[in-house]
């Protein structure tokens, strides 16, 4: 089995490689759900946040404060790697089983924005970067989340590994066409 990472910056599109591909029938683990999904469902891990970022990061009866803690942790490079720290080994155990479980499948693919800083690159037999103007991203996500050019722009600066293009990303730019582009790597796979 080849494990493929789909990763790039906030608004470059991943999810919109990942949709294709599942379209045509190849497993997608989405890092951001899943560790939404693991956060929402472990009294542990909330403890957890809430003793790291404060009380307002879980209310009394259990809800995380997606909105507190972003607004926390994207302020503060040491909150952000403290939440790390809490969710990047559950989401990774997570993905193993999942891999696990799909053994019989000849390719799998892993979205993630923070490939390096969940030290999932070494786990992986290819990456597939997703790239798109910083621009477009900042208005893609504005236009999705309903956050502020300052809190996407604190989030694109938390994420400097992809700032710049290079010669293997995929486009996503809205000009290039981007079947081809998954069809051309694919064809390595198949």
């Amino acid at each position: 089995m080849k494990v493929i990472a789909i990763t790039g910056g906030i608004g470059s599109g991943k999810s919109t490689i990942s949709c294709m591909l599942r379209a045509v029938g190849y497993s997608v683990y989405d890092c951001d759900s899943r560790a939404r999904q693991l956060m929402d469902n472990s009294d542990e891990i909330k403890r957890e946040i809430r003793r790291l970022i404060g009380a307002g990061a879980v209310s009394a009866t259990g809800v995380i404060d997606r909105r507190f803690i972003s607004g926390r942790v994207f302020a503060d490079a040491a909150l952000l790697n403290g939440l790390n720290a809490i969710v990047h080994p559950r989401v990774r155990c997570d993905l193993f089983e999942w891999i696990e479980e799909r053994s019989g499948e000849d390719v799998v693919f892993v979205e993630t924005a923070i490939l390096e800083e969940s030290g999932l690159k070494d786990e992986m037999d290819d990456v597939w970067q997703v790239w798109a103007p910083e621009e477009m991203r900042v208005q893609r996500v504005m236009g999705r989340s309903g956050l502020s050019e300052v809190e996407v722009r604190a989030r694109i600066s938390a994420q400097t590994t992809y700032a710049e293009r290079h010669s293997g990303d995929i486009v996503n730019d809205e000009m290039t066409a981007v079947t081809p582009q998954i069809a051309l790597r694919l064809a390595k796979y198949i």
